[in-house]
C-alpha cells in the first residue's frame, strides 16, 4: 500500500469537510486547471498528456452534468446541461483534431460558469449570514 503524502492527506481532508458550494467551485477550478494543461500540451503536440488532461476535464464535466437537479432548477438545469454538452463537444473536437482553439472555447465557458457560481454563492451568503 502506498503511503499518502501530507499534501494528499490535506487535500482529502479539505474535500471531505467542504461545503457543497465549495465542492462545486473546486470542481470548476479543477476543470479549468486541467483545461489549461491540456491547451499547453496540445500546443506542444504532446498528445498523451493532452489526452490525459482532456479526459480529467471530461470526468469533471460529466460529474457536474450528472448532479443537475431537473426538478428543483428546471430552466437552470436545462441551460447548464446544454452548456456542459457544448463543453464536452469542444473537448472531443479539441482532442480528436488536436486543436487548442476548441479547448480554449471550453475553457471560456467553464471559467464563465465558475465566476457566475462564485458570485451567486457570495450573494446568497450575504443575504443569509
Amino acid at each position: 500500500m502506498q503511503k499518502k503524502s501530507p499534501f494528499q492527506q490535506y487535500k482529502k481532508t479539505e474535500v471531505m469537510t467542504a461545503s457543497k458550494e465549495n465542492i462545486l467551485l473546486m470542481l470548476y477550478d479543477g476543470s479549468i486547471r486541467f483545461l489549461k494543461q491540456a491547451i499547453e500540451a496540445s500546443k506542444e503536440d504532446n498528445l498523451p498528456e493532452k489526452n490525459t488532461f482532456v479526459g480529467k476535464t471530461m470526468d469533471i464535466v460529466n460529474e457536474l452534468r450528472a448532479t443537475l437537479n431537473h426538478k428543483a432548477g428546471q430552466d437552470l438545469a436545462v441551460h447548464l446541461e446544454e452548456l456542459y454538452d457544448f463543453v464536452l463537444d469542444r473537448l472531443l473536437k479539441g482532442s480528436v483534431e488536436n486543436n487548442p482553439k476548441y479547448l480554449e472555447e471550453a475553457l471560456s465557458v467553464m471559467s464563465t460558469l465558475r465566476d457566475g457560481w462564485n458570485e451567486a454563492i457570495k450573494k446568497v451568503k450575504e443575504a443569509n449570514p
